[in-house]
């Protein structure tokens, strides 16, 4: 009996793995499948080889010649669209608006299925989106008292760096904290604990590192955890979700017991909570939500920050000339927001600086609802689908020298600051982020204001790479600068 249970069990194992490795008919080309793990193993050799999941699939794009490539993981069928025709098709299209719910999205949601904002679908997206957004509105987001915390933090840089004239700094961890800092100051009513901030930033940064979009070897190979927690990312992201959970259940304790006196995100969900209007709001929805915000407010902007200082390092022609029009339009006041249309070079620079250096290469994912076709591909219902976003930025049919940094490509002929229809660094359609006020706002400000009063300088006596380490987001590598007080600022 053991041994036709045995055969059978057997039999049944090369079945399943011969037919794994059957592609779709009219599947978009892509490397070759192997039983329980698909195109993995390719993936993940080409990633190293590469330096980042992105640039390993514009290599199999470039190698199958296709915008459109076709993949398996172990648990999933994984589909890449580059070109700008393709991306906004998925951006746009009500059929790629859900997420997938696979083992690395359920983990990112604190082990649960599709909840919080980013990875949520349906109904329940659309009803904690707008809660969101209209409720971050009610007590001060995206409005004028939005700008003046911003300007405090502003304050609190230059007193840091005042403190620290001339001496190597990380500009971008600083940078880090401070916009989390302004974030959490709508979400939950305070800032985090300096030291339990910086730990879990640096979290954050591993966590980058450790995975891609697509989730890494982790999410093709969920089972490698078993083998290789370490190296798979499986025991740093559980330790993240652990200390992550602490930081976010210690502040809607505070809301419980009003130790926080003004009104904020936290304190109004517990009321919808309360209210029991709708059973989707309950303190683990919350939990996700506010993971949400931190996750995407504690990158992008800094890593953005991040790249313009060190392009201003780079080339000091650049960084005098957006002095002197600072200089010349603001003086020594405090910028604001609507300085942005009169510092026509400095915002085409942070422009330029959006396209050369694009801080998200590889958007999605997205789970696909039917079946669709793209650039006459067939991709089948419940595919994953990530949009190559990175490339578009040096199409050469798109802009003019790509590869030539040049703030002036967006300053008109009348010498006005224009935008361009092929820059997107926010997303575009239902998903777009809804953070992009403040990620504007805190970019803009923080620049100007420390560019007005500082310059920036190289750090024992290396000029510091500007080729970005690629994981889940693009960041510049570790670099200090030193900042010096400009001779005519008190």
């Amino acid at each position: 009996m053991i041994y036709t249970v045995l055969l059978l069990f057997l039999v049944t194992l090369i079945l399943y793995g011969f037919f794994s490795t059957i592609k779709p008919k009219k599947f978009p080309p892509g490397p070759v499948w192997y039983p329980f793990i698909g195109s993995s193993g390719i993936l993940q050799k080409l990633t190293k080889k590469y330096g980042s999941e992105w640039r390993a699939c514009l290599e199999l794009s470039r190698q199958y010649t296709t915008n459109v490539l076709g993949m398996k993981t172990s648990t999933e069928l994984l589909v890449i669209v580059s070109g700008e025709k393709n991306v906004r098709q998925v951006f746009y299209d009500k059929d790629f608006d859900a997420r997938p719910d696979n083992f690395f999205a359920r983990l990112r949601c604190l082990g649960n299925k599709n909840m919080g904002i980013t990875f949520a679908n349906g109904e329940m997206w659309k009803i904690h989106r707008q809660f969101a957004v209209k409720n971050l509105k009610h007590v001060g987001y995206g409005k004028t008292l939005m700008e003046t915390e911003i300007q405090n933090e502003l304050s609190r840089l230059l007193d840091y760096l005042k403190e620290n004239n001339s001496k190597p700094i990380n500009v971008v961890n600083i940078l880090s904290e401070s916009v989390v800092n302004v974030l959490w100051k709508y979400v939950a009513g305070e800032r985090i604990q300096e030291d339990k901030l910086k730990h879990l930033l640096d979290l954050f940064r591993q966590r980058g590192k450790a995975f891609s979009v697509a989730g890494g070897m982790l999410n093709q190979i969920p089972w490698c955890r078993y083998i290789i927690p370490k190296l798979s990312g499986y025991s740093l992201i559980t330790r993240l979700n652990r200390e992550i959970s602490n930081v976010i259940e210690e502040a809607i304790e505070k809301h419980k017991n009003n130790e926080i006196k003004e009104k904020d995100f936290i304190y109004l969900f517990l009321e919808e909570i309360n209210a029991n209007r709708d059973p989707t709001f309950t303190e683990e929805q919350l939990k996700i939500v506010c993971l949400d915000f931190l996750i995407a407010g504690s990158q992008t902007s800094s890593n953005l920050l991040g790249f313009a200082f060190l392009k201003a390092l780079k080339s000091q022609e650049i960084q005098q000339k957006i002095y002197e029009e600072i200089d010349s339009v603001i003086g020594d006041r405090l910028p604001c927001w609507n300085d942005s249309d009169r510092l026509i070079y400095t915002s085409a620079f942070i422009q330029e600086v959006h396209r050369y250096y694009p801080v998200v290469p590889m958007a999605g994912p997205r789970l696909l609802q039917n079946d669709t076709s793209i650039d006459g591909y067939l991709i089948p219902k419940g595919a994953t689908v990530l949009m190559s976003i990175g490339d578009i930025y040096f199409d050469p049919e798109l802009w003019e020298d790509p590869h030539v940094f040049q703030p002036e490509r967006f300053i008109d002929e009348n010498g006005m600051l224009k935008t361009s229809e092929h820059l997107y660094p926010f997303g575009l359609g239902r998903r777009r982020c809804p953070g992009d006020s403040l990620a504007k706002s805190f970019i803009f400000l923080t620049f100007v204001g420390i560019l007005q009063k500082y310059r920036i300088h190289v750090s024992n006596g290396t000029i510091p790479s500007d080729v970005p380490s690629i994981g889940i987001l693009s960041s510049p590598r570790p670099y200090t600068a030193e900042f010096t007080l400009r001779k005519d600022v008190n």
